[in-house]
């Protein structure tokens, strides 16, 4: 839902009256006004990029209203329009359309393929490298790789801070929300017997609170929702899935609630997801009943069901239901078809080829980045590098790093209380006396103490010498003479 929103945005430049039906999720009203358009659209190579857009749009909308054969020829069609633009334009273009395809399909490996074509290539249009390195995120989750995801959105969002329109960059902040919503269920304790569960919980951080998701996903729903309807809806069901009181029937309902929105708008590929994410949340929780009917749709026909690219969660959720409901011979044949396939599907992953060259260099910057900062999440490590890269100005506040992120302060607070152990107020006095403390030892007497402290922001001299005693076991004057009191400073003040 919010790759077709990104595609979306992609195109608002040649077609912002298709673009903002697609985000409020009228893709119906897309799909007929935007077939009219191509057909009546010159094929010139000066309306080429038109084309081009406008059937890439067109395409993700295809696919997400279950229409794979339709949107597959008009793929092919595309090559035709990308040609006339350059050459390079139908490898960059033609292998996000095949990608978009092959995670339609549920084949994460082939699609990360074809988008490291696209997102390791400085020459690519950035807002389709932007696309490329979120599809490309999306795929690692279907494999279980989520620490890899969450690096590829970090990517991501490196490159989108360079566009100009900064929709594109909180899109992909709502994307890492919803990676880790989606995480946080899927690696839970009760789910721990899925095939590919241990990979859910390698590399991909300590799990949020809940409290601290919903004020999270609360403020991103705030951001969106007056220029994406469709990405706000998606990000206010995951809200309401973590609620504390959303177990049982109330969890059912408010599923149930989300499909009829889906449904008034045809977005059957939505819908399908909707009804497995609902039903490994329900099992999660003990609700097999209400996660039974959720997936009666799609597991009625069991021959179809092993069929099904979603083959491998099917296949899990109705070994559980099984082996709840005391049929533990029909649990345990599905349950080894469900390792069978899982097996499978990390072979493909595995032996895919190379990693893409953008992910190895975000794997590099985060082993070698700052240890604090990677412990939290994608949202407040930016956060984190704002109050680092301002340390210098004497009024940079709580306040002001929030709004920055678009966050509320107490969010802030809480993300920074519960991933690194300081308020972020506590943090900023920190890493101020440690730049102090080493010019200090730099410079030995070349210059005095409240100069050095006065280029870090720091001009009281008792909020100095507490904060800094308090951090190093001793004041400021003693570390600049190499441990030795200076009597004339000593006088002046208590602290020193």
């Amino acid at each position: 839902m919010l790759l077709l929103a990104m595609t979306s945005l992609r195109a608002a430049l040649l077609h912002a009256d298709l673009a903002g039906q697609a985000l409020e999720g009228q893709l119906a009203a897309v799909l007929r006004m935007g077939g009219d358009r191509i057909e009546r659209l010159r094929r010139t190579p000066e309306t080429a990029p038109q084309r081009a857009a406008l059937g890439q749009l067109l395409g993700r909308a295809m696919l997400a209203c279950g229409r794979e054969e339709d949107a597959e020829e008009l793929f092919q069609r595309q090559l035709r329009h990308y040609e006339a633009m350059s050459r390079q334009t139908v490898r960059w273009y033609g292998a996000m359309d095949q990608a978009a395809m092959l995670l339609h399909l549920n084949k994460p490996a082939r699609a990360l393929e074809c988008l490291g074509l696209v997102a390791d290539d400085a020459r690519a249009p950035i807002a389709a490298r932007v696309e490329a390195m979120a599809a490309a995120a999306q795929a690692m989750l279907k494999a279980g790789d989520c620490g890899s995801a969450m690096r590829s959105l970090d990517a991501a969002r490196s490159l989108a801070a360079s566009l100009s329109d900064g929709r594109i960059g909180q899109l992909v902040d709502c994307m890492a929300l919803e990676l880790a919503t989606l995480h946080r269920e899927r690696a839970g304790d009760a789910l721990n017997d899925h095939a590919l569960g241990p990979v859910y919980r390698e590399g991909a951080g300590e799990a949020q609170d809940n409290s601290l998701m919903q004020q999270q996903l609360g403020a991103a729903v705030h951001a969106v929702e007056g220029w994406s309807p469709l990405v706000a809806e998606r990000l206010r069901h995951l809200q309401r899935m973590l609620a504390k009181d959303c177990i049982g029937p109330a969890a059912a309902a408010q599923v149930a609630g989300h499909l009829a929105w889906l449904r008034d708008r045809r977005l059957n590929e939505f819908e399908t997801q909707t009804r497995i994410e609902g039903a490994l949340m329900l099992i999660g929780r003990g609700a097999a009943h209400a996660a039974s009917e959720l997936l009666a749709p799609l597991t009625f026909n069991e021959q179809q069901m092993h069929r099904s690219r979603h083959a491998l969660e099917l296949q899990y959720c109705q070994a559980k239901l099984h082996h709840q409901q005391g049929r533990h011979q029909d649990a345990l044949r599905l349950y080894r078809l469900h390792t069978q396939q899982a097996v499978q599907s990390l072979r493909s992953y595995a032996s895919s080829g190379r990693t893409p060259g953008f992910l190895q260099q975000a794997k590099a910057t985060a082993d070698a980045g700052d240890p604090a900062k990677m412990r939290l999440p994608l949202r407040y490590r930016r956060a984190y590098q704002f109050m680092m890269d301002h340390l210098t100005d004497e009024h940079l506040s709580v306040r002001q790093v929030a709004a920055h992120v678009g966050v509320t302060e107490r969010a802030l607070q809480l993300a920074f209380r519960a991933h690194l152990g300081v308020t972020p107020a506590e943090l900023i006095r920190t890493r101020r006396v440690e730049h102090i403390h080493r010019d200090l030892h730099e410079r030995g007497g070349e210059a005095s103490v409240l100069e050095v402290a006065s280029r870090w922001g720091v001009k009281n001299r008792s909020t100095l010498v507490h904060n800094y005693r308090s951090r190093f076991d001793e004041t400021p004057t003693q570390t600049l003479r190499g441990g030795v009191e200076d009597d004339a400073m000593t006088s002046r003040s208590p602290g020193y």
